[in-house]
């Protein structure tokens, strides 16, 4: 933090003086509207020359020198005060000190009565943009359908935040005190576990970047607000190869519905593919016994080699997948599914931050099964069978070892098994 003085044209005979305030890493500039002869300026000081008994600048000098501790003090009250100044207050205040018309951050404007705009209306701004291409994603593509599902889910939350709070949010206004009291909603009233709230954390910080590069906010406003997402690991289920096995030997189902579900599901464990995935696979895609597809959540292509169990189901079908219901129902249905299995009642501790408590979830492990059981069973399955990770990442399509890890379920009793494998074969 500091201030600074400088000459807006030092080659020219008289130059006025510009002001820059450093503050948080970013800079204010301020034109006080004083100019100064050139010759009278300390290039090396930053400064007016100093003249020993002479009173040719001791007006302007005394003036810059209070104009400085004013700023200071304004600073300091950003920084330190109670309430602090938000950084877009402070940058009032500083051009409120040097009164100059020409300098009045044209924040004053937005704040004028009719002219503000809400931060849903510039959330609706924003999900039209992603949707119409105008704002595309940081590999410059069309934001995809489901990052356009969570924009949306996250404005429904911020709506029901300004019916619970009985206010309205503007975005020029739009300060910590907001990001912390809409976070306490979503985790207190709302009852979110950690991670969708750090979701919606992130889709929040988004808007704001884009209101920044729209120009709507000063980009300082980056620097002052900050956002909660943090995230954590969560204990999750994966079914071993004779759980998955077990499921595709149950026959007495309610309906189709529910037998194509399960089948579906299965390639989904042999395939490593995502929901959006394995639930619309085309077999137009399987060459020479492989499926190349290009993952819809990443852009990436793998190429995955097809399993006997998967060449099983798809002959079953002749080639002609069944249509299974979205996300959320299939979830419903696999439950249903996996209750029929033994083997699948047994407890499952799942521990998750809820209200800011981790607290530790108990139940049967059917009740755990999710479209996302089958990937993670995959990446599970093919580890503990000493499968080179490499080789799984490149089915799966994982871009890093971290994110990648992330899927292995495996338990220390697992790993340890998996050791005594080792050795044992290094005897041979």
């Amino acid at each position: 933090m500091g201030v600074t003085f400088n000459l807006v044209r030092p080659k020219s005979r008289v130059s006025s003086i510009r002001i820059k305030v450093s503050v948080s890493g970013a800079s204010i500039f301020l034109y006080p509207g004083k100019s100064i002869e050139v010759e009278h300026w300390d290039n090396r000081k930053c400064f007016v020359k100093s003249y020993a008994g002479k009173s040719i600048t001791t007006r302007l000098v005394r003036s810059l020198k209070q104009l400085e501790m004013d700023i200071l003090d304004a600073v300091d009250e950003y920084k330190n005060g109670n309430p602090r100044l938000t950084f877009l207050e402070l940058q009032e205040r500083l051009n409120l000190l040097i009164d100059n018309p020409r300098t009045k951050f044209n924040v004053t404007t937005h704040k004028s009565a009719g002219s503000k705009e809400s931060l849903l209306e510039f959330l609706d701004c924003f999900i039209n943009d992603c949707k119409t291409g105008v704002r595309l994603s940081p590999k410059r593509q069309i934001i995809k359908p489901s990052s356009l599902a969570t924009y949306i889910t996250s404005r429904s939350y911020i709506k029901k935040f300004e019916q619970q709070a009985s206010r309205q949010l503007f975005l020029t206004d739009f300060n910590q005190k907001d990001i912390d009291q809409i976070s306490d909603f979503l985790i207190i009233n709302s009852e979110l576990a950690m991670n969708t709230h750090a979701k919606i954390m992130m889709d929040l910080l988004q808007i704001i970047k884009y209101a920044v590069h729209l120009k709507k906010l000063p980009s300082s406003r980056l620097i002052e607000l900050k956002f909660d997402t943090r995230r954590e690991e969560t204990d999750s289920i994966y079914l071993t190869e004779a759980e998955i096995l077990e499921i595709l030997a149950v026959h007495d189902f309610k309906d189709a519905v529910e037998e194509h579900v399960r089948d579906v599901f299965v390639i989904g464990c042999f395939t490593a593919m995502r929901f959006s995935d394995y639930s619309t696979l085309d077999v137009n895609s399987i060459r020479n016994n492989r499926l190349e597809f290009v993952q819809q959540k990443t852009g990436a292509k793998v190429t995955i080699p097809i399993h006997p169990t998967v060449r099983q189901i798809l002959e079953k079908y002749n080639y002609a997948l069944p249509e299974v219901p979205p996300n959320n129902e299939f979830n419903r249905i696999i439950k249903l599914v996996g209750e029929r299995l033994p083997s699948l009642h047994v407890p499952f501790i799942k521990q998750i931050t809820y209200k800011r408590e981790r607290k530790q979830v108990k139940m049967m492990k059917y009740e755990f099964l999710q479209t996302h059981t089958a990937r993670r069973s995959f990446c599970s399955n093919e580890y503990l069978r000493g499968t080179d990770p490499m080789v799984i990442m490149a089915m799966s399509g994982h871009s890093s070892h971290k994110s990648f890890m992330r899927y292995i379920k495996v338990s220390n009793e697992q790993f340890a098994d998996k050791l005594e494998q080792i050795w044992a074969d290094r005897k041979q």
